[in-house]
């Protein structure tokens, strides 16, 4: 047992490890697609889609024409595009390569249209309605295809899953949303603030909409409704007992002698009974606490439900290497309402 419960922790060390490495690769590094920027222009008028010292190639429009200026202010090669006179209103779809990434793709949508956005505008809702029904789907996706692991048995020994899913979750919607560019917020900022120059994809951007998706498709759709972010409510192991009747206990064990599992028992002097066993010992850092569960702690996260008033005792047994018993105990105490009692015993 002693065995199975250090390979979990050295388990649980690695893959947070891996997950630390991850997150600035995936920021500062990525795939050889580069992020698509999003530009707006009325018919017959013009935008800058890039401007770069690089010798800009291959560019090419659906509808509209580009045309590279080359060293427009001295010193940068320009791509410009021009909207057609006629058409109406479309999605256009720029495409070039840099002379610096000569393997790299860029895109670029240009929305042309007469009128463009502002505060009030049958635009900004429709842009934030699509923003976030794409928000609510890839939600939805990413919570059922995560629920696997979630539920995992090997996965619900190991970790405390109160704090764990959030990180795994986070993790994974921040791969997904840097493999395939998808920067809804800066996106949205672009067209509520209207910019001259489209800010492209940003690291926060990339974030934020990570931590959306990872809230899950309840969050995503509290957001749908009421177009406002979802009140966070803290995990019941923050917040402690709810009920005025009833206090939390938890019992940590460091090991001295106690071989084998310890037993943890409370209740009334003369009256106590075992409410849990501790079968693991030693110390554990704040950190892989606060993501994996502790074996030598009862419960191994959150607090026991114990009435309040007493007195109350708290003991814990065991037996030494010779199999002596051995113990130490809480004296008895009244306890309040709604207390939270952590206690620590070396055994």
């Amino acid at each position: 047992m002693g065995r199975l419960f250090f390979e979990g922790m050295n388990f649980g060390r690695r893959l947070g490890s891996v997950l630390a490495l991850m997150l600035p690769l995936l920021l500062l590094g990525g795939p050889a697609a580069v992020a698509q920027a999003v530009y707006q222009v009325k018919p017959a008028g013009s935008l800058e889609v890039e401007k770069s010292p690089d010798e800009i190639t291959e560019q090419k429009a659906k509808y509209g024409t580009v045309k590279v200026i080359q060293k427009a202010d001295g010193e940068n090669n320009v791509l410009m595009y021009f909207a057609p006179k006629e058409g109406g209103q479309f999605t256009d779809t720029v495409t070039y390569k840099l002379s610096s990434k000569p393997n790299e793709s860029v895109s670029a949508t240009v929305e042309v249209r007469d009128e463009f956005g502002a505060f009030g505008s049958e635009d900004i809702y429709n842009e934030s309605f699509k923003a976030v029904f794409i928000l609510f789907i890839l939600a939805v996706l990413v919570e059922s295809g995560l629920q696997l692991i979630f539920r995992w048995r090997p996965y619900l020994r190991i970790f405390d899953t109160a704090s764990a899913n959030a990180l795994i979750a986070f993790a994974f919607s921040l791969i997904l949303v840097r493999l395939f560019h998808l920067d809804v917020v800066t996106n949205l900022f672009n067209i509520y603030t209207q910019p001259v120059d489209q800010v492209k994809n940003t690291i926060p951007g990339y974030i934020l909409t990570a931590l959306i998706i990872a809230g899950g498709s309840a969050g995503v759709n509290r957001l749908l409704r009421t177009f406002g972010f979802r009140p966070i409510e803290p995990p019941a192991e923050i917040v402690g007992p709810k009920q005025e009747d009833q206090a939390w206990i938890s019992v940590t064990l460091t090991r001295d002698k106690a071989v084998g599992p310890v037993n943890v028992l409370f209740g009334e002097p003369g009256k106590l009974a075992v409410i849990g066993t501790i079968p693991g010992g030693g110390s554990m850092n704040w950190f892989l606490s606060l993501f994996l569960r502790n074996k030598a702690r009862f419960p191994q996260s959150g607090g026991y439900a114990v009435p309040v008033g007493g007195p109350y005792e708290v003991k814990v047994e065991a037996v030494d290497a010779g199999k002596k018993p051995i113990s130490e105990a809480w004296p008895p105490n009244s306890i309040g309402k709604r207390a939270v009692i952590d206690l620590q015993f070396t055994l």
